[in-house]
């Protein structure tokens, strides 16, 4: 699940997952978001954290998706806020394709 408003971000997850034959499920809303993942199994949580109300959708996820990769994505102003949350990984942006493809090679066939 991708919880983002930044459609040009998202679009080059999407295109970065989908290449990996990856699904991505989009929610622009971080309440939608809690809702969904209060019903929905995930293999990974990407969240922007530029968007408004994600610190406290991070803080309320509680120990629930500690079995799933945490995503962080977030500007340079972001990222003192984060660091008291739990992630597998923060990227900073922009991001680009090619700069992720480094993080996350193509699977081995």
């Amino acid at each position: 699940m991708v919880v983002s408003r930044d459609w040009a971000e998202v679009s080059v997850l999407e295109c970065i997952l989908g290449g990996l034959h990856i699904g991505v499920d989009v929610e622009p809303e971080p309440k939608r978001a809690r809702a969904k993942l209060a019903k929905s199994k995930i293999d990974a949580l990407i969240v922007d954290c530029d968007l408004e109300g994600t610190t406290g959708f991070l803080r309320g996820l509680g120990t629930g998706l500690n079995a799933v990769p945490l995503v962080i994505v977030s500007g340079s102003n972001g990222r003192t806020q984060l660091q008291d949350t739990v992630a597998t990984f923060v990227f900073q942006k922009p991001i680009s394709g090619s700069r992720q493809c480094v993080t996350f090679p193509p699977p081995a066939t």
